[in-house]
């Protein structure tokens, strides 16, 4: 329960603390790279998707990016999931967030933007979080787990033993 909390608590402080770039159609969270964390122990998917939960009470966007926001983060983390199950992977499970969130995130704009924001924004909304969440998924978070594991190659092996 404590690595629990400490991740989501992480995940939750990370991004209330970098609001300003955490909750727009340009959306810059660092915190989202430890989705990957999933990759290797799936003890780490509910902990994010608490921190997500958690930050996104603070969201500008209200209940809407509590549901999409959360969501979107749940069918992510899934399928980071599966994609260390199949191909272990983590180069492709990175991708996931980035997929997810450029596919989910832009409704809440849509639904949440009121008459001034049309179906027509989504396509220019998707391609602003794809950017972001590449970012900080694939090229940080990807990027620096590779020079971790490079510099600890048991740090796998210690991610997995880690329990409630």
């Amino acid at each position: 329960m404590v690595i629990m909390a400490l991740v989501a608590g992480l995940y939750a402080a990370v991004t209330v603390w970098q609001a300003a770039i955490g909750f727009g159609p340009i959306q810059f969270r660092v915190a989202e790279s430890l989705n990957l964390l999933a990759f290797f122990n799936p003890i780490f998917a509910p902990a994010v998707l608490l921190g997500v939960f958690v930050a996104n009470l603070f969201s500008p966007w209200g209940l809407v990016d509590i549901i999409f926001g959360t969501s979107a983060s749940l069918l992510a983390l899934l399928l980071i999931l599966a994609t260390k199950k199949l191909t272990n992977n983590l180069l492709l499970a990175s991708l996931w967030p980035t997929v997810v969130n450029a596919l989910v995130i832009p409704l809440v704009f849509i639904i949440y933007g009121g008459e001034g924001v049309t179906v027509a924004a989504f396509v220019p909304f998707a391609i602003s979080v794809a950017i972001g969440q590449f970012v900080v998924v694939t090229l940080f978070g990807y990027t620096l787990l590779r020079v971790l594991l490079a510099k600890y190659p048991n740090l796998p092996a210690i991610l997995q033993h880690v329990n409630t």
